[in-house]
């Protein structure tokens, strides 16, 4: 069986550690789980050397899959949240000029993330001239 967690020993413990510092690293430790979720993940992590209580391995799996979710889904997450405004502000300034199919670039996923990447990965100054005047333009056209 393959390991959840690269550099882990497979052990429950040793895999939430890793999923910890990971999350505490990306910013969603916080924004995933509940005050409840995090006590109990640092009591276990502190205290408890062998897990032998099923009760327990349940609580760290259903921990540990949370965090696997958010984990695996931080970037994708990331890249809507930074192309949906600026698919929407191109997209209404396409409608602008005329292209009736435009409307639909503001719901197709696949172009936000798009937005979102080329957005994310572009240096400080090249969003500046004629692609920056577009956004600003259509984001103040509401």
């Amino acid at each position: 069986m393959p390991l959840l967690v690269p550099r882990s020993s497979g052990n429950l413990i040793d895999i939430l550690i890793v999923l910890r510092r990971r999350a505490l690293r990306t910013g969603i430790w916080l924004k995933t789980l509940t005050l409840e979720d995090r006590i109990l993940a640092s009591l276990i992590q502190r205290h408890v050397k062998i897990v032998k209580n099923t009760t327990l391995a349940t609580v760290i799996a259903r921990i540990m899959g949370k965090l696997l979710f958010a984990i695996r889904n931080y970037f994708l997450n990331r890249l809507e949240a930074i192309g949906r405004p600026i698919a929407a502000a191109v997209a209404m300034k396409a409608y602008s000029y005329g292209n009736k199919e435009a409307l639909t670039w503001m719901h197709d996923m696949k172009y936000i993330r798009y937005m979102g990447l080329v957005y994310s990965t572009a240096p400080a100054g090249a969003m500046t001239g004629s692609s920056m005047l577009l956004l600003r333009s259509g984001a103040n056209e509401d």
